[in-house]
């Protein structure tokens, strides 16, 4: 009755991903927010992207941030202009923003993003999320031309 179980075969180097040698690492100041350092962590694979994301300030030097939010988005094959998004760890305070640049890196990049995120504004304006939005998308998506070109 017991079936000899087949060996697990290895995938080949076609199907499996390969990441960078190193995550990229870069820091920018927020445009509207100066004083504030946007600290950004990006893998590139073949299959998708893993963002990481947090903030620092210096009246918050000796604190450590919260775990933030973890989202996953990935390109919509129906409506393009629209990836689908879901959270797979959700904080109060970094879930819309990790939510859109996940997204937004989805649908530039035709590739599912996963977006981790522990950036805090305090109280931001519309703007000052926006830009910082912006920012991110901006840095990320320079990198990842750069790497395919270099």
């Amino acid at each position: 009755m017991d079936s000899p179980q087949e060996p697990l075969q290895q995938p080949s180097p076609e199907t499996s991903p390969s990441p960078t040698l190193h995550p990229k690492q870069l820091a920018i100041p927020l445009p509207l927010t100066p004083h504030t350092t946007l600290h950004m962590q990006i893998t590139t694979l073949d299959t998708s992207n893993l963002v990481f994301l947090t903030s620092t300030d210096p009246s918050s030097s000796g604190s450590l941030s919260a775990l933030g939010s973890f989202v996953y988005a990935m390109p919509n094959r129906l409506q393009p202009s629209d990836p689908l998004c879901t959270a797979l760890y959700s904080q109060t305070g970094s879930i819309e923003f990790a939510n859109r640049v996940a997204k937004i890196l989805a649908r530039r990049t035709e590739k599912p993003t996963y977006v981790g995120c522990s950036v805090v504004f305090g109280n931001p304006t519309v703007e000052e999320e926006m830009a910082g939005v912006r920012a991110v998308v901006d840095e990320v998506v320079k990198m990842m031309h750069g790497e395919k070109n270099g």
